[in-house]
């Protein structure tokens, strides 16, 4: 990968697939990945969170494949012909490889991202990859095989997890999809369980899976600010 100054970014090329750019650097404060799509506009995302007024590093992990890039694990088609190839952990290990750029040294470090990236958030932060958080804003916890993960999983001691979904979710006609409620609800549950977690919240917003997941997440990104 490339490093260009001008714009804060490393480039992708086809030995990894993210596209890192850094939208905020702090000497201090959390750092947090905000995993999201190739085509995004960040900058508004980033401008927003600077008002809270917190120190912090914002970096985008930007993939131009998300079924691909951010499935923990392979699973069949749900709503199209393509299924998913479950390269999570290609991912999070070029995340990790990326910490040794982030100038966050010892300070904490923190995963979210939205939808399918949302569920590769909590995943990354189960692998005890060196987050002390994460946010998953509208989740995708239908994945296949997630509620089976979901009930043994562990998380980093003194962890804080943000979760949040739509009111319409789970109302959708897609009968997987529609699973989504139910297990929110249930990951919800098991982390207030867990003796590890020092904080979480499950938010629920107006709406359904595609209205305002801008807001959506600057409301993630900036509850673990204020928790780490």
């Amino acid at each position: 990968m490339d490093y260009d100054p001008e714009r804060h970014m490393l480039r992708c090329n086809e030995n990894m697939p993210l596209q890192f750019t850094i939208l905020t650097k702090s000497e201090d404060g959390p750092c947090l990945y905000w995993c999201t799509g190739a085509g995004e506009s960040l900058q508004a995302v980033a401008d927003t969170l600077r008002l809270e007024k917190r120190s912090h590093t914002l970096i985008a992990c930007q993939s131009a494949d998300w079924d691909r890039d951010y499935s923990p694990w392979p699973a069949p088609p749900v709503f199209d012909k393509q299924g998913f190839a479950g390269q999570g952990e290609q991912t999070l290990a070029q995340i990790r490889a990326f910490f040794t750029q982030d100038g966050a040294a010892e300070r904490p470090r923190a995963i979210g991202g939205y939808s399918l990236a949302g569920l590769f958030s909590l995943w990354a932060l189960s692998q005890d990859a060196g987050f002390a958080g994460a946010a998953s804003c509208s989740g995708s916890l239908w994945y296949p095989g997630w509620a089976e993960y979901a009930a043994q999983a562990r998380y980093p001691q003194g962890s804080c997890v943000y979760l949040s979904l739509g009111e319409r979710e789970e109302r959708a006609r897609n009968a997987a999809l529609a699973r989504v409620g139910d297990a929110t609800r249930a990951q919800y549950a098991a982390l207030l369980a867990d003796a590890g977690i020092a904080d979480t919240t499950l938010v629920w917003h107006p709406g359904g899976h595609f209205d305002q997941p801008d807001a959506r997440m600057i409301a993630g990104l900036a509850w673990l600010l204020k928790k780490l």
